[in-house]
């Protein structure tokens, strides 16, 4: 590590007449607070995206580096004028021994010096070993990440500036073009993605070093940035000056105004494949799965997303599900084996169940509430297996006016629950089992309206029902009758049923 003022030239492959912008990014605007200037660029980020409103509180991510350390002078300087608080945070991966130790005490000092509050963590040894443990970029990043979401919620920050560029986004989109990636990937870096905003993503590190130097804000460097073995440095210090040399500069500005391009269509798509998740998700004996009908009917860039977001939602990490995973599941939905299955990262199976696509273990554990099926005479009781739970059906006078039903006691009209002979069926809930319930003019799953009632999922596992012998259900035990059961003026006679403990 070195600290300096001015390093020079970044790398002219990236300056500033690389941006779409032209001459007018080349404008500096002059502040009130000394002579230091600020990168036209970065305010239009800013205000482009509505990054800050007054009253935020800002949580920066510092590592003392030339990107971090302008953000934290930028936006020192820009406070009053977005009316915004900042609070400084960083990192120690403690992966550079001595360097790592004066990096961190550079960030202390430099904090002290501008009269920011600063939270710190160094990772234990135990932690920074494990961090080499496969992906060291994507593990430290994660971590990282990890860091500042916690010390945001902590120190009472809504939103998280962090120091990437335009060489950053740069070098991702080349990074994920050759390595390979699908549309989202190629949306790049986002300016803002949740809690986390970018207002350097527009400007080129060659401004932000003449920023500092212009101004003899002291930064340190990281070594490990200048060697050739990460594949980001092998990017930034080769594949982008051979680009340079062969299309010349504006070649960056157009890849990335191409990601721009990707970014809005691929939000248009999100947002449909958030709709069709919502239609095709269901449960599945308590596991979470999609309908297969529904995946058919889709077109491959909304199914691709709703898999994918299905991967998402039981657990699996970004990093380790590729097109080829998402590419199976799709085949699963095309195939007609009904026994069709494959492996997915992290000890997680996709597999046909009926009519839909099952995730999770590949063996979950067993339900503590079997399967069952009895006949409910009325008046007569039945006892719920495993429940300790018994229903009690009554014959009684219809009563005055429309009468809902309740948890554990409910009246229904006889005429319509006794329609398909004098005994009723208690049983289990299956997998395509609907019903409507009372108040709603839709058919919905009982699983899925068991979900939204926020029943535990070993609970909704085989969950007790009333039905008629035709299949038609009545009652979800203890939860809500079906809409067309309820007493109305024209309803002849009524049925009382009662949960009890056993």
């Amino acid at each position: 590590m070195r600290i300096c003022c001015h390093c020079g030239t970044f790398r002219p492959s990236l300056a500033w007449d690389s941006l779409e912008s032209g001459e007018d990014d080349i404008i500096h605007i002059m502040l009130k607070r000394g002579t230091q200037l600020v990168p036209l660029s970065v305010i239009k980020t800013i205000e482009a995206y509505s990054m800050f409103a007054t009253g935020d509180t800002v949580l920066v991510a510092f590592s003392g580096g030339p990107d971090s350390t302008a953000l934290v002078h930028i936006l020192m300087l820009q406070s009053e004028r977005y009316g915004i608080k900042l609070h400084l945070a960083y990192l120690n991966h403690n992966l550079r021994g001595a360097e790592s130790a004066e990096e961190q005490r550079f960030v202390e000092a430099m904090a002290e010096q501008l009269g920011l509050p600063i939270e710190t963590r160094a990772l234990t040894e135990q932690e920074s070993q494990e961090l080499s443990k496969g992906s060291l970029e994507s593990r430290a990043r994660a971590v990282r990440r990890a860091f500042l979401e916690e010390t945001a919620s902590r120190v009472g920050a809504n939103k998280i500036a962090t120091g990437h560029t335009f060489d950053d986004q740069v070098e991702t989109l080349l990074m994920r073009l050759f390595v390979g990636t699908g549309q989202d990937g190629f949306a790049g870096i986002r300016a803002v993605s949740g809690l986390f905003v970018r207002p350097l993503i527009d400007t080129p590190k060659e401004s932000l070093l003449k920023f500092l130097g212009d101004n003899a804000i002291n930064y340190v460097q990281d070594s490990t940035n200048l060697g050739g073995a990460a594949l980001r440095n092998r990017i930034r210090h080769r594949l982008v000056p051979a680009i340079d040399e062969v299309f010349g500069p504006h070649a960056f500005a157009k890849l990335v105004s191409f990601s721009k391009l990707v970014a809005r269509d691929s939000q248009v798509l999100d947002e449909i494949a958030q709709n069709a998740y919502q239609q095709a998700s269901c449960e599945v004996n308590g596991r979470p799965a999609l309908l297969v009908e529904s995946l058919r009917r889709m077109r491959p860039a909304v199914r691709n997303r709703v898999v994918r977001k299905m991967l998402f939602e039981i657990g699996l990490p970004r990093q380790s599900i590729n097109a080829q995973h998402i590419a199976t599941v799709a085949a699963i939905a095309a195939s007609h084996n009904p026994e069709a299955r494959t492996k997915l990262p992290g000890a997680v199976s996709a597999a046909r169940h009926g009519d839909a696509i099952v995730f999770g273990a590949p063996d979950p554990a067993p339900s503590t509430y079997p399967p069952f099926q009895c006949e409910l005479r009325v008046p007569g009781s039945a006892e719920i297996p495993s429940r300790h739970r018994r229903v009690v059906a009554s014959a009684v006078e219809t009563p005055a006016g429309a009468v809902p039903g309740g948890k554990n006691e409910s009246l229904l009209a006889a005429d319509i629950c006794l329609e398909c002979g004098p005994e009723l069926i208690l049983r289990s809930a299956g997998d395509q089992d609907t019903f409507i319930p009372l108040g709603m003019g839709q058919q919905v799953r009982v699983h899925n309206f068991l979900k939204r009632q926020k029943v535990p999922r070993h609970e909704r596992t085989n969950y007790p029902l009333i039905t008629r012998r035709d299949g038609v259900v009545l009652w979800v035990v203890g939860q809500r009758i079906d809409n067309r059961a309820r007493i109305t003026e024209t309803s002849r006679g009524a049925v009382r049923l009662t949960l009890r403990h056993v």
